[in-house]
């Protein structure tokens, strides 16, 4: 996430901008919180995984430690730009 100067002043907006605003950032922090509960359940699946799902799927279990485990709900690595094996990226995402 990065980090960007407001340029908006405080003083002299419409209400309507306010509103506009407040909208926007309900619907990007519903976005956010979707998307968490989206990697705490992939994560919990491949913690769950026995050893011949994931053989089946080319993952081992130190794999599975590095991808799911110790991890706080709200990293997710395709924002972060960590590096992720071409092979494991669903095909709707680009």
């Amino acid at each position: 996430m990065t980090m960007e100067r407001c340029e908006i002043q405080c003083r002299g907006g419409s209400g309507n901008d306010f509103a506009q605003r407040l909208i926007s950032f309900l619907r990007c922090s519903a976005s956010w919180i979707q998307r968490w509960a989206q990697l705490a359940e992939q994560r919990r699946q491949l913690r769950e995984m026995d050893e011949h799902m994931l053989k089946d799927i080319g993952l081992s279990r130190a794999d599975v430690q590095r991808i799911a485990g110790r991890r706080w709900f709200w990293e997710d690595p395709l924002a972060s730009g960590e590096p992720v094996d071409q092979r494991y990226r669903s095909s709707d995402q680009s």
